[in-house]
């Protein structure tokens, strides 16, 4: 007791109201009390039995004096209340204790049992809270238990593929543990990971792969997802505003997000994976104009290192989608650029067409790879190309092409008969041509010319029909008779039923709609990585609040951690100081046998628990028993700080000792130890056996 505690008078007949009173002077046998009418009076000491003494700062003291901000605290952070309480509790209570004192202080009368079971689970979720034994009271823990400690011991990658796990529910301060884990392995981690960490919030310190080669190679698909995501917002800011020069996303900006001049080579990195996985496809709708042309070289390598290349398929999928962002007429790509793109993948393509191999399948992704680039490279590029190019043999390979929709095949033979018909243009094929309807003239004698293609465009069958068919010529007339058909109109030059201007108008009409077509496409894909991006965005968001809600329970947990350790070494000196006067009133008649055997009544009890947990840790062969044994382990070693010690361990041979062993069967010579006993100071002069080992005769 000291001056500012309060103390509460109880009435002898229980029928009038407490009275309460606070602390002005202690002295060493009586302390002065002042009641709320104003008089002083002095109580002995030690206090009598009717009188209650309250400590300043508990929670019973803030119940008398602020009880409205106390509710409030209880209402805002009931487990700190709780934890103060258990540690004024002398450290141990069961949850019915805790309800009937928390209704004591006017806290929680409104809640049922239903909400106490829920309050007892957040309460063992406390690291500083334990129970005594399963299923029994609560007791408050001198050193917290981190309940995450394994989770901090994780393998940086093996604790990042459980944070890109998605969890509606994860456990408080499991979050903040396991990037912990990642930031400890960092140096652990691939390109990939390492995005997928700065995308999951793992505070990263910088990004160490710059001029490096990427590859997925080891990624799970989880992480794969959070890298893609985190690539799909970093080029986001390009792609809407269509222009090579936007302003780098702010995500790249961050400490540990990777630099601008990796994002591409990221990108090259998945769209050119031989893995089949979603992220990938995914990957492969975010690169545009020179990082889409880079892909679709990477793309393009792929196919040149052997004929059937790891995931073909896949490369023609992903190839197919980045060609038109590759070539597409936009702002982020010079004609220039394009141009020089389109001729070197021209090239490559009949480069690949034409090395010797040994004889091979004439359907497959690579023949498909090489008619898709060549039905989409421009005309005046890809004549360009074939003039440039020196083979005799071009014509029996485009032969190896299939028939596709697209006619690449007859395209790039039509080029090649034009250059043969007219030497003189193979200066001016780099040119694109003005009317892109023109079809260029075969020769005289030679037959109909063939149509000019654009990159995609069907061909049409030739119709050899006219609108009014031509009488048949007698037999009479023979050859000569021409004069018959002077009434019979004529096809065009180029055989077709439609004029050359009518044509070339309609292609014109034709080329607006597949511009149209392609603006409309390429505004579908945006959206359609948009939306995906918004459904994780939203996938997330729980998590992204529960980690908040974490960190937010954590700073009060914190705050309540300092304020309960304040209070509880504030408890401590009192009570010290409270003991030494009642030590020094009541004096020292204690003589020191009664106090060596009221500690060793204690350590009796203490080595009785031990033994019941030893049992238990012997007899269960559950899952619990590594953590009874751990839990018996840890008890035992707090106990040797005092002088205690178990006797034999589990399934020992010994000889037979009546003081340190207690035998079902009775003594024999030779005993085997089936539960470890406890003695104090032991193996000295003075060792007092406080519960002897359980033991059993060898032979049986």
């Amino acid at each position: 007791m000291e001056s500012g505690y309060l103390v509460i008078r109880r009435q002898g007949n229980g029928k009038g109201d407490d009275c309460t009173g606070v602390v002005r002077r202690v002295e060493d046998d009586s302390a002065v009390i002042q009641w709320p009418e104003g008089q002083l009076t002095r109580i002995p000491l030690p206090v009598p039995s009717d009188i209650t003494v309250v400590p300043l700062g508990s929670l019973h003291y803030r119940s008398l004096r602020d009880a409205t901000a106390l509710r409030k605290e209880f209402a805002q952070s009931p487990v700190s209340v709780l934890v103060t309480l258990l540690g004024e509790m002398d450290g141990e209570a069961t949850v019915k204790q805790l309800q009937r004192r928390t209704r004591e202080l006017g806290l929680a009368s409104e809640h049922n049992n239903t909400w106490w079971d829920r309050m007892r689970g957040r309460l063992l979720a406390d690291p500083r809270v334990a129970e005594a034994k399963p299923g029994g009271p609560m007791r408050l823990l001198e050193q917290p238990v981190d309940p995450f400690a394994e989770d901090r011991t994780l393998p940086a990658r093996e604790a990042l593929e459980a944070l890109a796990t998605p969890a509606t529910k994860r456990a408080r301060g499991r979050q903040q543990a396991l990037r912990e884990a990642v930031v400890a392995g960092a140096s652990e981690l691939t390109a990939y990971e390492h995005v997928a960490a700065h995308a999951l919030g793992v505070a990263l310190q910088s990004w160490p792969f710059d001029d490096a080669e990427y590859t997925t190679r080891g990624v799970s698909e989880k992480v794969l997802d959070a890298a893609v995501e985190f690539l799909a917002n970093a080029t986001k800011g390009q792609r809407r505003a269509n222009n090579p020069v936007a302003d780098p996303s702010s995500e790249l900006r961050k400490q540990g997000a990777p630099s601008s001049n990796a994002i591409t080579p990221l990108l090259v990195g998945l769209v050119t994976t031989s893995a089949d996985s979603s992220a990938t496809d995914q990957a492969t709708k975010l690169p545009r104009g020179l990082a889409a042309q880079e892909c679709v070289m990477a793309v393009m390598a792929g196919f040149e290192k052997t004929d059937q290349p790891a995931g073909s398929e896949r490369l023609l999928r992903r190839g197919t989608m980045l060609l038109q962002w590759a070539l597409a007429e936009d702002t982020l790509t010079t004609a220039e650029q394009r141009d020089a793109f389109g001729e070197e993948l021209g090239s490559r393509a009949l480069s690949l067409l034409l090395r010797p191999t040994e004889p091979r399948e004439t359907q497959g992704p690579l023949y498909e790879w090489v008619d898709l680039v060549l039905g989409a490279v421009p005309d005046h590029v890809l004549q360009h190309v074939i003039a440039t190019t020196e083979s005799t043999d071009l014509t029996a390979a485009l032969e190896m092409l299939p028939k596709l929709p697209n006619g690449s095949r007859e395209r790039t033979t039509r080029l090649m008969t034009s250059l043969v018909a007219q030497p003189d243009e193979v200066s001016q094929a780099i040119e694109p041509p003005q009317v892109s309807a023109q079809t260029p003239e075969v020769g005289a004698g030679k037959g109909p010319g063939i149509p000019v293609q654009e990159p995609g465009q069907a061909m049409e069958p030739e119709d050899q029909s006219s609108p009014t068919p031509a009488p048949t010529p007698s037999p009479v007339q023979g050859a000569d008779a021409s004069d018959g058909a002077s009434d019979t109109p004529e096809p065009s030059p180029t055989g077709e039923k439609f004029p050359p201007e009518e044509r070339a108008r309609y292609e014109a009409a034709l080329d607006q709609e597949r511009a149209v077509a392609w603006a409309l496409r390429s505004e579908r894909d945006e959206l359609r990585q948009e939306l995906a991006t918004l459904r994780n965005q939203y996938g997330r968001a729980d998590e992204k609040i529960g980690a908040l809600q974490e960190q937010l329970g954590i700073a009060f947990v914190e705050l309540a951690e300092v304020t309960r350790r304040a209070e509880a070494l504030t408890r401590k000196a009192q009570r010290q100081e409270e003991d030494l006067r009642q030590n020094r009133q009541a004096g020292r008649a204690a003589s020191q046998s009664q106090l060596r055997q009221a500690r060793i009544d204690g350590l009796r009890v203490l080595a009785t628990v031990l033994a019941e947990v030893a049992d238990q840790a012997l007899h269960t062969t559950t899952d619990e028993s590594t953590s009874s044994d751990a839990l018996y382990r840890r008890v035992l070693a707090q106990a040797s700080a005092a002088d205690l010690a178990d006797i034999g361990t589990a399934g020992e041979a010994v000889d037979f000792d009546p003081v340190r062993h207690q035998s079902r069967t009775g003594p024999a010579a030779r005993v085997v130890v089936e539960r470890p006993g406890f003695a104090w100071q032991a193996g000295t002069d003075q060792e007092v056996v406080l519960v002897p080992a359980l033991v059993r005769p060898v032979d049986q």
